[in-house]
């Protein structure tokens, strides 16, 4: 999918440095196994209610931003930072031959083709701990877990224990010289989806540039950087060695927020974000209270798309009980697990808050809420349910 975008870019001086790149693909960290009856939407941008920036009608420039997160800066040097040394000789440990390529989650079978570029991963956390999963992970039954290569990184594996949040995936991402990443956007990320994707460079020269809304970044190796990757963004490597970096999805908590800058923060309506709920397990006898038969909105299996009703059929779906885990199983389609956060409501494993369900079985009409967040923005929307016998 690809969307028409012309640029100016800005150095973070805020220097003009010419005209970006006319397209940019649209990457998206996730779509879900749907039906090809359903196709799939074009997505939301990001922070889809926001005009970042007008013209007064007298010439004079004001925000117009009725989104405070996209008026937010687009990168944010967080208060944490790691040995360089360190961090090369991890790298170094695990060698060339174990990289894989970098890949994305999509429709269909799951998987997209390897990157026909040079730009390679290994994966140190990832769905099952599977170390061939080199895309970021989306909703299913595994959470995520150390992949064997995390063994022979003990100090990667002690940087990410220090990040006080709970972690998706981590990989290590290395561009090679003479490669360039087209401008894309990842969705949905970012505070407002209640995760965020945080970089710790490791190896980087003059000529590797990453460049996040128009702003050029060349970070360097043992620093902790969030960048808002809901935003155009593209990397390119002009050098003569592989640039790489640490690239870690982290689910937002308090923790993780108190380390990025004072100023920063001091912008964020903390109503905007979406921390992560941790688990509440359920009681071994409870899983079976929530078994029912339940249609299923095709928004819900799609995470460029927000709570609404449409024309689509609904998908005919059971919530089970599966060795006291609750799946929701879609007929003829995927499964995923369902995490308990309290009061009845679920987020999806491997996901974060930015989705879920509530199952409200247990009044005169039994119904599930399938819902989505983006900041102080929730919707839902409500399907009867019969319960299992």
């Amino acid at each position: 999918m690809t969307q028409l975008r012309s640029c100016v870019g800005r150095a973070q001086d805020g220097s003009d440095t010419g005209r970006g790149p006319a397209s940019a693909t649209r990457i998206t960290t996730f779509r879900a196994k749907v039906k090809t009856a359903y196709p799939l939407a074009r997505g939301i941008p990001a922070h889809e209610c926001s005009i970042r920036s007008g013209e007064h009608p007298e010439g004079e420039h004001v925000s117009v931003s009725n989104d405070p997160i996209a008026d937010l800066p687009e990168a944010a040097k967080l208060r944490q930072t790691f040995d360089p040394e360190q961090l090369q000789a991890d790298v170094d440990r695990l060698g060339a031959r174990t990289w894989g390529t970098q890949r994305s989650l999509v429709d269909g079978d799951g998987l997209t083709p390897s990157e026909q570029t040079d730009w390679r991963c290994l994966a140190l956390r990832a769905p099952g701990g599977d170390p061939d999963r080199t895309d970021p992970g989306g909703p299913g039954l595994q959470g995520f877990a150390d992949t064997p290569w995390a063994a022979h990184a003990p100090y990667l594996t002690e940087v990410l224990a220090s990040l006080p949040a709970e972690l998706r995936s981590a990989r290590l991402m290395s561009l090679a010289p003479g490669v360039t990443v087209p401008e894309h956007r990842d969705t949905p990320t970012g505070l407002p989806y209640g995760f965020v994707r945080v970089h710790v460079p490791i190896r980087t020269n003059p000529g590797a540039v990453l460049t996040i809304d128009g702003v050029q970044h060349r970070w360097q190796p043992g620093t902790l950087w969030y960048g808002d990757f809901s935003r155009p963004h593209s990397v390119s490597n002009t050098g003569e060695r592989a640039r790489i970096h640490l690239v870690v999805d982290c689910l937002v908590s308090p923790e993780l927020f108190a380390l990025f800058p004072e100023a920063f923060r001091r912008r964020v309506p903390v109503s905007e974000v979406a921390f992560s709920r941790p688990e509440v397990p359920l009681q071994a006898f409870e899983p079976a209270d929530f078994r029912c038969e339940v249609p299923v909105p095709p928004f819900a299996l799609r995470l460029d798309d927000q709570a609404a009703e449409s024309a689509e059929p609904d998908l005919p779906a059971r919530v089970i009980d599966d060795a006291g885990t609750l799946v929701l199983q879609i007929t003829d389609g995927p499964a995923i697990a369902l995490v308990h956060v309290g009061g009845g409501e679920f987020r999806f494993q491997g996901w974060t808050e930015e989705r879920g369900v509530r199952l409200d079985l247990f009044g005169d009409t039994p119904r599930v809420d399938f819902f989505t967040r983006c900041g102080r923005r929730r919707r839902h929307v409500a399907r009867k349910a019969v319960l299992a016998r």
